[in-house]
């Protein structure tokens, strides 16, 4: 079974991407993995942070941390430059 996701870009709109072939394969994959999978999907320039139920997903730590499983729903945020006085 194809795992898939839910994502909502930063503009609202909703996206169902295939992240891998299976739950097995799903234990390997890094927030980081699916960042680059999203911004290659969504066509999305600049830094995104991944949020999963309100919570930031960090870079480094595997998604099944975070309890994601087939059709999780993931919100992307655009990080956008600024805070100089």
């Amino acid at each position: 079974m194809v795992v898939q996701l839910k994502v909502v870009s930063p503009r609202g709109e909703e996206k169902v991407i295939d992240l891998c072939e299976n739950e097995e394969q799903m234990k390997g994959i890094t927030v980081l993995h699916l960042e680059k999978k999203i911004t290659e999907e969504l066509k999305l320039d600049g830094d995104i942070r991944l949020v999963f139920q309100s919570k930031p997903l960090a870079e480094s730590d595997l998604l099944i941390s975070y309890g994601i499983r087939h059709m999780s729903t993931i919100n992307t945020l655009l990080m956008l430059p600024g805070g100089g006085c």
